[in-house]
């Protein structure tokens, strides 16, 4: 009798003590095998491409190349992965956003492996069976949260993101707010989960999309 065919898994994530994590708990699984590592969203895709996996877990901060590029172009593929979220992201509409572009799960960071091997299990079985509902792994309470606002992001969060969006560096924000640069980094790292990005770039164009800030807003000098 022939062996069962196992789920091929590849492993997208810049911190390798995490993907060695997950590699450890997917070794659990005999039907599942790692058939690679990817520390950034390039080299995620490129991979993706030549080994051919049948699920991606996949970070959303990835450098390089973002999360959301990453997975588009993932599954524009001949051959097309099905991709499984794995973040420290708990926001709602973050969630939303990346099961809309087409993810079979999406777990938070603190998953338990029973979780993990349930979500990799359900995503592999997709491509061959019929359409399912996707799989959140996340605390209930965390997906009933309200849809977030400006006033989410507090007076001094919002000038810093204000500046950020004008292309100022961290240095330069710091010096016009009269902060230190390791306090800009901290309000930039708390606005990026508040607001479900993981970039200036990301950031800037909810902002606008959002009516929180203005085009004028955003080409006019900082004083």
């Amino acid at each position: 009798m022939a062996a069962e065919r196992k789920i091929k898994v590849l492993l997208a994530d810049d911190h390798t003590m995490f993907r060695q994590g997950l590699k450890e708990m997917l070794a659990t699984d005999e039907q599942i095998e790692v058939v690679g590592e990817a520390e950034d969203g390039q080299e995620a895709l490129a991979l993706a491409g030549k080994l051919q996996p049948d699920v991606v877990l996949l970070d959303v901060e990835m450098p390089v190349m973002g999360a959301r590029e990453t997975m588009e172009r993932m599954l524009g593929l001949p051959r097309r992965p099905e991709v499984v979220v794995v973040t420290m992201y708990d926001d709602p509409r973050l969630v939303r956003e990346l099961m809309g572009l087409g993810a079979s799960g999406y777990l938070v960071k603190n998953a338990t492996i029973g979780e993990l091997l349930t979500a990799v299990h359900f995503a592999a079985e997709k491509p061959t069976g019929p359409k399912k509902s996707q799989v959140i792994i996340m605390p209930p309470e965390i997906m009933s949260r309200p849809e977030q606002k400006a006033d989410d992001l507090s007076q001094r969060e919002m000038e810093v993101l204000l500046l950020a969006a004008r292309g100022m560096s961290n240095r330069q924000i710091a010096a016009s707010l009269h902060l230190s640069e390791a306090t800009v980094k901290r309000h930039l790292a708390n606005i990026y989960p508040k607001m479900g990005v993981t970039s200036r770039g990301e950031a800037t164009s909810k902002a606008l999309r959002e009516g929180w800030i203005s085009a004028r807003d955003v080409t006019e000098d900082a004083e």
